[in-house]
C-alpha cells in the first residue's frame, strides 16, 4: 500500500474541526460595525511569523466599544499609532489589524490559557519583524521554500504544547539537509538560527496547515510524502506518543487527503 494510501486510511473516523467562536472570555457580541482603523490595507501580505496561532481577543475599539473576538494570527506591523496584530477575523471572516494597546484580554483558544501580560507575549514576536534578511538574502529565500514545511512540522511536534529537544533536534537536521537541495548559494549562507527560531514561533492551526499542506503538493507531492513520513519521526523523537499528537497527525493526514483530491480535480 502506497504512502497516500495509507493517509487515506489514517483519515477515517476522524470528526470535524471544533467550533470556531470565542469560549474562554466571555459575552462580548458583535453588535456594530468595526472601526476603521481595524481594517487591514489590501497592500498588507506580509510573511508569517505567528502565522496559525488562534487567540481570543477582549479588544475596545477606537469608539470605547469591547468585543471577544476569535482570530487566527498572521503576524505583527508597525504603524503610527503604535504596533498591532493583523490577524484573520473569525466573525468578520476577513483580515482585520488590532492595537496591541486596546487588547484588553486574550486566551489560547485551543487551551483556554490566559494571557496575562499581552506586551510580553508579543515582544518576542515584535523584534522577530523584519529580521529574516541576512548579507545574502538567503536565509528569507530558504524560508520563502521550506516554510509550509516546517509549518506542518511545528503542527505536530507542538501538539502536546511543548517542542522537546529531540524533536528540535530532527528539525535541525532536516533545515540543513533541505538547504543544501537549494544549492550551495542557500545553503552556505542562509542563518539557521533564525530559521530555527522562526520554527520554534509557529503555532499552526488546521486551517493554515490546509493551505500549506496543498502549496507544497502542488509543488512536489513526493516532498509532501517525505514531510509526512518526517513528521510520524517527529511525533515519536520523545519516546512517547501522546493522544494529542495522533489526532494531529490524523488531521494531517485528512488535509493531504483532501490536497490530493483537489489536485486531481484540478491538474496543474
Amino acid at each position: 500500500m502506497g504512502i497516500f494510501a495509507r493517509l487515506r486510511e489514517a483519515v477515517r473516523g476522524v470528526g470535524p474541526e471544533a467550533s470556531t467562536a470565542p469560549k474562554h472570555l466571555g459575552d462580548g457580541a458583535l453588535s456594530a460595525a468595526d472601526t476603521p482603523d481595524m481594517h487591514a490595507p489590501d497592500e498588507l501580505d506580509p510573511e508569517p511569523v505567528l502565522d496559525g496561532l488562534r487567540l481570543e481577543l477582549g479588544y475596545v475599539d477606537a469608539e470605547g466599544r469591547r468585543t471577544n473576538r476569535l482570530v487566527t494570527c498572521k503576524r505583527l506591523v508597525h504603524a503610527d499609532d503604535g504596533d498591532r496584530l493583523l490577524a484573520f477575523c473569525h466573525a468578520r471572516r476577513t483580515d482585520r489589524t488590532f492595537l496591541l494597546d486596546r487588547i484588553k484580554a486574550a486566551a489560547n483558544h485551543a487551551t483556554g490559557a490566559r494571557i496575562a501580560d499581552i506586551r510580553a507575549f508579543f515582544a518576542p514576536f515584535r523584534e522577530q519583524v523584519g529580521n529574516l534578511d541576512d548579507d545574502h538574502g538567503t536565509t528569507r529565500k530558504l524560508l520563502e521554500e521550506l516554510g509550509d514545511e516546517l509549518r506542518i512540522l511545528a503542527f505536530i511536534a507542538k501538539a502536546d504544547e511543548t517542542l522537546h529537544t529531540a524533536e528540535d533536534n530532527l528539525i535541525s537536521v532536516f533545515v540543513r539537509s533541505r538547504s543544501e537541495s537549494l544549492g550551495h548559494e542557500v545553503a552556505g549562507n542562509y542563518d539557521h538560527a533564525k530559521v530555527m527560531d522562526w520554527f520554534r514561533h509557529q503555532a499552526p492551526d488546521i486551517e493554515v496547515i490546509e493551505r500549506s499542506v496543498l502549496r507544497v503538493a502542488k509543488r512536489s507531492e513526493a516532498q509532501l510524502g517525505h514531510i509526512w513520513e518526517l513528521a510520524a519521526k517527529v511525533m515519536e523523537a520523545d519516546g512517547t506518543v501522546m493522544p494529542e499528537e495522533l489526532d494531529r497527525l490524523h488531521a494531517l493526514a485528512h488535509a493531504v487527503d483532501q490536497a490530493l483530491s483537489e489536485l486531481r480535480k484540478d491538474p496543474p
